[in-house]
């Protein structure tokens, strides 16, 4: 069923396609093959993917540059070697921090989450993770952060970040 979503996504010679997660339901081996043949239409089509994912795994495979979401906000987003090889925000660290690994280092140190998400209905004000986030202060709670570039290409929503 992926391989026809994809050919009948690619019928009408699109130069961008959103693939809202498109390997979510399969097991790891067919994942790897439609991930490749991805990889390998983009190529050879001369098109972009907007490709959404819970798969952090999926992400550094396939994507180039990143947006980490959270509550509907961009929090963090850079490209993949920006945003893997140094998160800044809180909310991505956290993301980071719950990614098992086995027999090698983890992304980032553990954190602990806290805090209940916040309804999606009744976001809250301020920065929208600010009743999760352990550097939280009065700003965060009052003030929703815009992004702002704090390396070339390497942009985070935090008024406690960068």
């Amino acid at each position: 069923r992926q391989r026809v979503g994809i050919a009948r996504a690619l019928a009408v010679e699109p130069e961008f396609i959103i693939a809202d997660e498109p390997v979510s339901a399969l097991d790891v081996s067919i994942q790897a093959q439609i991930l490749n043949l991805m990889m390998d239409l983009k190529d050879e089509f001369k098109f972009s993917y907007l490709f959404i994912a819970h798969d952090l795994s999926v992400v550094r495979y396939i994507c180039d540059r990143i947006a980490v979401m959270y509550l509907g906000a961009i929090m963090e987003m850079g490209t993949k070697a920006a945003v893997f090889d140094d998160p800044v925000h809180p909310y991505t660290r956290m993301l980071f921090s719950a990614v098992p690994t086995i027999g090698e280092a983890p992304l980032v140190e553990p954190m602990e989450m806290t805090g209940e998400i916040p309804s999606p209905i009744h976001l809250p004000e301020g920065c929208f993770f600010h009743e999760r986030c352990p550097y939280a202060g009065e700003e965060c709670r009052r003030c929703r952060p815009g992004l702002k570039e704090i390396e070339s290409g390497h942009f985070v929503a935090c008024h406690r970040c960068g």
